[in-house]
C-alpha cells in the first residue's frame, strides 16, 4: 500500500527536526552474542530474542514503527526477498517500538507475512545498542503539529526509538550489520542477499 506523495514529503518535514543523539549510538559490534532481551509477540506474549533466535540463523530488522513510511517500505522490499533469504536458511524478522496491539498497521501497510515482534519497553532496542530518546521540545513537535505520539504508539513513555538497522545471525552472534542514523537510508535486498550467501 503507497502512501501519497503529499504524506511522504510530509514524514519529510517532521524528520528534518532530527537530534545528534541519533548518532551517538553504539551498536553491537559483530562476532559478539545476541544480548538476552524481552520482546512480545502479535498476542502480547513474552518472548526472549536470544533464546527464540539460539538455535536458528536469523536477519533482524529493527524498524521506528507502522506510523514510518521508508520502514514500511523496507519492509515491503524485504518481503519480496522472504523466499530467498528461507532458502538460505535464515529466518526473517522485524522488531518495532509499537505496542503489541498496533503491529497489524506495518502488516497491512508492508503488506509482509514474516513474524513482528513488539520491543515495547526498547530493551532489545537498547541492548543492541542502537536505542536514541526523543528530547522533550521534538516529542512535542510530532505529537502536536504532527499527530504523531510515540507513545500512543508504543503504550509507554520513555521515548526512544531505534536507529533503522540490520543485523545477520548464525549460532547465536552477529555475523554482519547495517545500522544507519539516515533513516532514510536503507539496507537493500540484493546487499543483504549477497552477505547471507558469504556466512559460511
Amino acid at each position: 500500500m503507497k502512501l501519497p506523495l503529499i504524506l511522504i514529503a510530509l514524514f519529510v518535514s517532521i524528520f528534518s527536526f532530527s537530534q545528534e543523539e541519533m548518532y551517538d549510538i553504539c551498536p553491537i559490534k559483530n562476532s559478539e552474542e545476541v544480548p538476552s532481551s524481552t520482546i512480545y509477540d502479535v498476542k502480547g506474549g513474552k518472548v526472549d530474542l536470544k533464546d527464540y533466535i539460539s538455535d536458528r540463523p536469523a536477519v533482524v530488522v529493527f524498524y521506528r514503527g507502522g506510523w514510518c513510511p521508508y520502514c514500511t517500505r523496507h519492509l515491503s522490499a524485504l518481503q519480496e526477498s522472504k523466499s530467498e533469504i528461507n532458502e538460505l536458511g535464515f529466518e526473517l524478522i522485524a522488531i518495532s517500538p509499537d505496542n503489541f496491539n498496533k503491529l497489524d498497521s506495518s502488516i497491512v501497510r508492508g503488506d509482509v507475512d514474516f513474524t513482528l515482534f513488539s520491543d515495547k519497553e526498547a530493551d532489545a532496542i537498547n541492548k543492541f545498542g542502537i536505542g536514541w530518546e526523543i528530547n522533550d521540545e521534538l516529542y512535542a513537535k510530532y505529537k502536536n503539529d504532527y499527530k504523531m505520539d510515540v507513545e500512543w504508539w508504543s503504550g509507554e513513555s520513555h521515548h526512544i526509538l531505534p536507529v533503522p538497522a540490520v543485523f545477520v545471525i548464525k549460532n547465536g552472534k552477529i555475523q554482519f550489520q547495517h545500522v544507519d542514523p539516515n533513516y532514510s537510508k536503507r539496507l537493500s535486498a540484493s546487499i543483504l542477499l549477497a552477505y547471507i550467501n558469504s556466512i559460511e
